[in-house]
C-alpha cells in the first residue's frame, strides 16, 4: 500500500492547532505550510502528513466560523475521518472541500426522505443489492480504483424503483468511503445495458435521475474517474442526451460509450480484473458477495452519525 495510507494517522501534528497570526503573510508558507494560496483557494499536498493535518485544521476553522445555515449544526467539526472525505474529494483544496461540505449538508436537508432508513436491512435495498445494484469487483484497476458494476437488465422495476437503486448505491459508497485509498483514488463505474428493454427504460424517472446527478456529481465526497456504458440501446443514448445539460463538462468527458465493442473497454480496464460477463479473465461476478459484505458490516459497526448519510 502506498505510504500516503501507511502514515495517514501519524501523530506528527495535532488537529486544530492555532496559526500564529503575527507571522508574515507575504510568503505562502508562513501560515499554511507549503499550501498554495491563490486568492481564496488553499491547496495542500495530500502525500505529506503535515500538509494533510494543516488542511484539516483550516477546514475546521472555516466550519467553526461559518454562519451558513447548512452548518448550523457543527457536530461534524470533531469528526476528522468524516472531514477528510471532503478534502480528498477536492484534492486537498480546502476552499472547495468546504463548499462541498456545505453542498452535502444542503442536499441532505433537501432530500431528507431519500436518506431515511438508509441501511442494508431495508427490504427493497436488499432486493436491489441481491440483483447486483451495484456489484463491486474484488480487485482494483491499475490506478488503484474500485470498480462498481451494474447489469441494467437485472432491474426488476416491479419490485423496487430507481430511487431504491440510488439508495443502494449511496449505501455502497458510504461503506467504500471508509477507505482512505478509495477516497484518494476514486471509482470507476461500468453499466452493462445489454438486454435492457424499452419497457424498463420507461421507469427511468427524470426527476430521480436529476436528483442522482445533483447528489453524485455536486454534493457527495466521491470521485468518479470513469463511467463506462456498454451494450447501450438507442433509447438509453436518447435518455443520456436528455440529462447531459445537467452534467458538468468533467462528468461528460468521463462517460465512455462502448456499445458492443468490449475491446475499447479493455483498453481502459485490464481484462484480468473483469468478470467473464464483461469479456474479462477474472472470476464470475456474484452480486451476493457485496450484499453479504454490507450485511456483515451492519452487524459489526455502529450506525453513522446524524450528519452523515
Amino acid at each position: 500500500m502506498s505510504k500516503i495510507y501507511e502514515d495517514f494517522d501519524s501523530p506528527s501534528r495535532g488537529y486544530g492547532t492555532k496559526n500564529n497570526k503575527n507571522n508574515n503573510n507575504n510568503n505562502n508558507t508562513s501560515i499554511y505550510g507549503s499550501g498554495k494560496i491563490d486568492g481564496s483557494k488553499m491547496t495542500f499536498n495530500k502525500h505529506d502528513a503535515n500538509e494533510r493535518y494543516r488542511a484539516l485544521s483550516i477546514l475546521k476553522d472555516l466550519i467553526g466560523a461559518s454562519r451558513d445555515l447548512a452548518l448550523r449544526d457543527k457536530s461534524c467539526y470533531s469528526d476528522d475521518e468524516f472531514l477528510y472525505r471532503f478534502l480528498f474529494a477536492r484534492k486537498f483544496n480546502v476552499t472547495e472541500a468546504f463548499q462541498l461540505l456545505i453542498s452535502y449538508q444542503l442536499y441532505r436537508q433537501k432530500n431528507h426522505e431519500l436518506l431515511q432508513r438508509l441501511c442494508v436491512l431495508d427490504e427493497t435495498i436488499q432486493m436491489a443489492l441481491r440483483d447486483g445494484f451495484p456489484s463491486v469487483l474484488k480487485s482494483r484497476d491499475r490506478r488503484g480504483r474500485k470498480v462498481l458494476v451494474f447489469f441494467a437488465s437485472n432491474w426488476d422495476y416491479t419490485q423496487y424503483s430507481l430511487l431504491t437503486v440510488y439508495r443502494s448505491m449511496l449505501l455502497t459508497l458510504e461503506k467504500l468511503l471508509e477507505s482512505k485509498e478509495n477516497q484518494s483514488n476514486g471509482f470507476v463505474v461500468i453499466v452493462d445495458w445489454t438486454n435492457f428493454t424499452l419497457k424498463q427504460s420507461a421507469h427511468l424517472n427524470p426527476k430521480i435521475l436529476k436528483m442522482m446527478i445533483e447528489g453524485l456529481q455536486d454534493s457527495f465526497p466521491v470521485r468518479f474517474k470513469q463511467i463506462h456504458f456498454i451494450g447501450q440501446p438507442w433509447f438509453v443514448e436518447a435518455s443520456l442526451a436528455v440529462i447531459k445539460p445537467f452534467l458538468n463538462s468533467k462528468t461528460r468527458d468521463r462517460i465512455k460509450l462502448h456499445g458492443s465493442n468490449l475491446s475499447t473497454l479493455h483498453e481502459m480496464i485490464a481484462r484480468d480484473i473483469l468478470p467473464p460477463e464483461l469479456g474479462g479473465e477474472g472470476p464470475n461476478l456474484n452480486p451476493l458477495t457485496w450484499y453479504h459484505v454490507l450485511l456483515e458490516s451492519s452487524q459489526i459497526n455502529a450506525p453513522p452519525p446524524h450528519y452523515c448519510i
